[in-house]
């Protein structure tokens, strides 16, 4: 999901680095929630993603926005890094929902 097969080390450090909107854009928490809305079963190939997503989590339960992309964003849509984010929690927890449905069959 983010490193390397060869050398084992993160491929682009902005991958953990959770957008919204994320336009073209690639981060963990987009693969991830990728591959839920296609309805893939999680397996343990995943499971260092998971635990990205979760380590990210702010003490507030909610998950930051860490970055904004240059293309336009509409008015009204989280434009303050660094501020807790109603969509990237909403995308986090539904992905730490279908990891944990998964690991129950």
């Amino acid at each position: 999901m983010f490193r390397s097969l060869l050398t084992g080390e993160i491929i682009n450090k902005r991958w953990l680095r959770f957008s919204f909107p994320t336009f073209w854009h690639y981060d963990v928490l987009r693969g991830l929630d990728y591959l839920r809305n296609a309805g893939i079963k999680p397996d343990n190939r995943v499971g260092k993603a998971i635990e990205i997503v979760t380590s990210r989590r702010h003490q507030n339960g909610r998950w930051p926005l860490n970055l904004i992309h240059p293309e336009y964003i509409p008015p009204q849509i989280e434009t303050e890094v660094g501020t807790a984010s109603r969509w990237n929690t909403l995308r986090a927890l539904r992905v730490l929902r279908w990891y944990k449905n998964a690991a129950k069959y």
